[in-house]
């Protein structure tokens, strides 16, 4: 996996575990309370996700993700140039109108 998709994976599920937990905050103020207010319970929750989810993605920042693909080498040279071992490329004779120098 990339850097980049390694910490959008991470970004994702700080996502969902900070709906969860805003999700249970909000039934919690509502199961405790006498006369629970739909915007109390809701304000609650939205403090619960913003909360976590900030924290989450500070958490994340401090980490540098690194790349786990294996590195992919070039392909060995194919065609005229495979049996040539020395490294040089081999003489070209001149085209004809050329001037030979």
């Amino acid at each position: 996996m990339s850097p980049n998709q390694k910490k959008a994976l991470a970004v994702f599920v700080a996502f969902l575990s900070s709906v969860i937990i805003g999700f249970v905050c909000g039934l919690t103020v509502m199961a405790l309370s006498e006369k629970p207010a739909a915007a109390m319970c809701v304000g609650t929750g939205a403090a619960a996700f913003l909360g976590v989810f900030v924290a989450s993605v500070a958490v994340i920042a401090l980490f540098e993700f690194s790349d786990s693909r294996p590195l992919q080498l070039p392909p060995p040279p194919r065609g005229d140039d495979a049996g040539n071992s020395s490294g040089q490329t081999p003489p070209t004779t001149p085209s004809s109108g050329a001037p030979a120098v």
